[in-house]
């Protein structure tokens, strides 16, 4: 699969995509705006146009762009803005072979006007995928044939693509000069969707053999910006914040779309960044605090420990840096909480606490593993803490170079899980995975999953399986949560659209819209 693309950017262009940003439609309601346009791909359109200067394309190149009429540059500009990933992703990896002679081709079409014979094709549901070259756009994805590609269909992909970046260079400007706005159409649901939304859970639904194998889809019907989710015995708990700001904690019966406040008095408005359960059933919520406009300094995390029944037993900063996050966190069978943190100088981005609040020990990246890009704790049946790791030494982790390790207690150090040796990953598997679940369900130990898919691991296997490539998820992984719930299914939490507003207190803040969130039950094995 291909890695998102990564470019540095000076604060000049930074800010010509903010005001570019500024230009696009809201519809207001009050101080919420809802938005659909991702500020990704104005970056890129930003960067092909600076880009430009450095690539003599041939009159012939130009005048290929040129013709295509309006209508044209807004159906390119709008699958970027429309998909529900934010980078492109492929069927299967390129070969070396296919990529050195893709570049080649590129400088020929540019500089020689050597065209396509014809465009690839365009789907709208990857079941209907056949032969060629194909691009779902709802999933930005690019489907190619087993065999090795023909320069006719590596110049189709050429072609798409420079259409598309010309596109974009093309509307952005017109949106900068405020003579175009974009609109956000929303696709009718096509069979499938709809056959999909009918199977629907109900509120105490008990999860089995009998619902392990339905997909269901339903509404939310709460009013929280979802961030992140934990699963108990009879349902999850979802936090994140309301569309004013105020952190919450709720809880959501397995079937059910409408939750219950589980907790909200926190000492200040911010976000709920990530949750998890300790043995006892007790919740931990880590805090992610609002600064007040023109603050020189941010605010530490924040750890509130909830009893089941939703009252606050205790509460304690963590971390040595503003502006941290605390983004993944897991108890181990003592009751130990594990946190890993964003941002840490030492490199110390593991910490380890009693649920006192007390500090352990904390667990370095070193010259074998680092978690800093990687991300995801989770506990395993076998009552320890569990990370996914990037394998930066000498390793037998796969080309991407991403694997599983437990976290030693002891030697506060990272260990491989696979009798010593590291556990071989899907090379065409790109991080952040995130640690879904672990020790929940019969069917994995541990559910990881990232832009292009999702993967379940064993305990005491030698590499990951992948059950479900990224354009067979019911929903993008852009801005979407997920975890395992008992009965084996992974249940996708994920937004067709987002808000932005402004709190009381002047805050800018942004997140998934709470009425477009949809609950996705999703079986692994079908």
């Amino acid at each position: 699969m291909a890695e998102q693309e990564q470019m540095a950017v000076s604060e000049d262009l930074d800010a010509r995509v903010d005001d570019i940003l500024q230009h696009l439609e809201k519809n207001g309601r009050g101080s919420r705006h809802h938005y659909s346009f991702r500020r990704a791909a104005i970056l890129a359109a930003a960067c092909l146009v600076l880009a430009s200067a450095t690539v003599t394309a041939s009159g012939m190149y130009q005048a290929r762009m040129e013709s295509m009429n309006h209508e044209k540059l807004e159906e390119y500009f709008a699958q970027l803005q429309e998909a529900n990933v934010s980078a492109d992703t492929y069927s299967r990896p390129m070969t070396e072979n296919e990529t050195a002679r893709l570049e080649e081709l590129r400088q020929a079409y540019l500089e020689q006007g050597y065209f396509p014979k014809k465009e690839l094709t365009l789907i709208d549901n990857s079941e209907k995928y056949k032969k060629g070259v194909a691009f779902y756009a709802e999933r930005s994805t690019f489907f190619l044939p087993e065999k090795e590609l023909t320069d006719e269909q590596l110049l189709e992909l050429i072609d798409f693509k420079e259409k598309r970046e010309y596109s974009l260079a093309k509307i952005s400007e017109e949106i900068e000069a405020g003579s175009y706005e974009y609109v956000k159409t929303e696709p009718e649901k096509d069979a499938a969707q709809q056959g999909r939304a009918a199977q629907q859970g109900t509120s105490g639904t008990v999860l089995g053999a009998d619902t392990a194998t339905q997909e269901w889809q339903i509404a939310y019907e709460g009013d929280v910006s979802i961030r992140c989710a934990a699963v108990a015995e009879n349902g999850l708990y979802v936090g994140g914040f309301t569309t004013d700001g105020q952190a919450r904690v709720e809880y959501l019966s397995y079937g059910s779309g409408t939750p219950e406040t589980f907790f909200e008095d926190f000492a200040e408005n911010g976000e709920v960044y990530s949750l998890c359960i300790a043995p006892d059933g007790s919740v931990y919520a880590a805090l992610r605090g609002l600064a007040s406009p023109g603050a020189e300094h941010g605010r530490l995390p924040v750890i509130y420990h909830i009893s089941p029944e939703g009252k606050l037993l205790n509460s304690f900063t963590v971390g040595e840096r503003e502006w941290n996050i605390v983004d993944s966190m897991a108890t181990d069978a003592q009751g130990r909480l594990y946190m890993r943190m964003r941002m840490q100088e030492d490199g110390s981005y593991v910490r380890i606490y009693s649920a006192e609040g007390e500090l352990i020990g904390t667990v370095a990246d070193d010259d074998s593993y680092a978690v800093q890009g990687a991300g995801a704790l989770g506990q395993g049946k076998d009552g320890k803490v569990y990370a996914a790791a990037q394998a930066v030494g000498n390793t037998t982790a796969g080309d991407m170079a991403m694997t599983l390790v437990s976290v030693d207690l002891e030697s506060l150090r990272f260990v491989p899980v696979a009798g010593g040796e590291n556990v071989i990953c899907s090379a065409d598997t790109i991080y952040p995975w995130k640690m879904v679940a672990a020790g929940v369900s019969e069917t994995a130990d541990f559910i990881l999953w990232g832009y292009n898919g999702v993967e379940t691991y064993r305990l005491g296997e030698t590499e990951f399986t992948r059950v479900q490539e990224n354009w067979e998820m019911p929903c993008g992984t852009e801005g979407t949560c997920a975890v395992l719930v008992p009965d084996g299914r992974i249940l996708y939490i994920g937004a067709s659209d987002g808000f932005q507003g402004t709190t009381a207190d002047g805050v800018e803040i942004s997140g998934k819209d709470p009425e477009k969130t949809v609950l996705y039950y999703e079986p692994l094995v079908k």
